[in-house]
């Protein structure tokens, strides 16, 4: 059996015309909700013409191409780092295990989430029970840290910060360092026994 190359020429910018699109909705999609900014109406429209309909719906979960490959899209969230200060040193997290640096990056990624988009998925309805709970693990999360590096300061601060990489024309100009944006800070003060 022959095939054919106009078939398979057409299948393939298809194809990579579907992820451009789906990529490009996919980042513009994110980058109106980080920044809160309204959608153009007319591409929400557009764009829930051309793919949300049952042949486009089942073609992007059949060949993965509806994903969003959002790993490569701008601004996307950043990850976060929980970092303080212990008699002039920075501390942060120290792991015994594996597991447990994944268990932290996953309660990370918990509180980016919740700080970043207050509708988070955790399931907790009460907005101001959602947030005593992300205090709660936060703290927990300092208090941690701020006991393993056996900090003998009375007062110290530990925040709650995320990476925050040079745009692409700050990044031509030369600059190409990461900076960290404090979000949460969270003040500890030793009780007297």
């Amino acid at each position: 059996m022959r095939s054919n190359p106009k078939i398979f020429n057409t299948w393939a910018v298809f194809h990579i015309l579907f992820i451009m699109c789906t990529c490009s909705y996919s980042a513009y999609d994110k980058y109106c909700r980080f920044y809160h900014v309204k959608e153009v109406e007319a591409v929400n429209n557009v764009n829930k013409k051309l793919f949300f309909n049952a042949p486009m719906l089942y073609y992007g979960r059949f060949t993965g191409t509806g994903a969003g490959y959002g790993f490569f899209a701008p601004n996307i969230k950043s990850a976060g780092i929980i970092l303080g200060d212990c008699d002039g040193n920075k501390i942060g997290a120290n792991f015994n295990n594996f597991e447990s640096m994944m268990r932290f990056s996953v309660l990370a990624t918990r509180i980016t989430d919740y700080i970043i988009n207050k509708n988070d998925t955790s399931g907790i309805r009460d907005r101001s029970l959602k947030e005593r709970y992300y205090d709660l693990v936060f703290k927990s999360i300092a208090v941690k840290i701020y006991n393993q590096n056996q900090c003998l300061q009375d007062t110290s601060y530990l925040s709650y910060n995320i990476f925050m990489f040079p745009t692409l024309t700050a990044y031509r100009a030369g600059y190409r360092n990461y900076r960290l944006a404090k979000i949460k800070e969270v003040r500890l003060v030793k009780q007297a026994k």
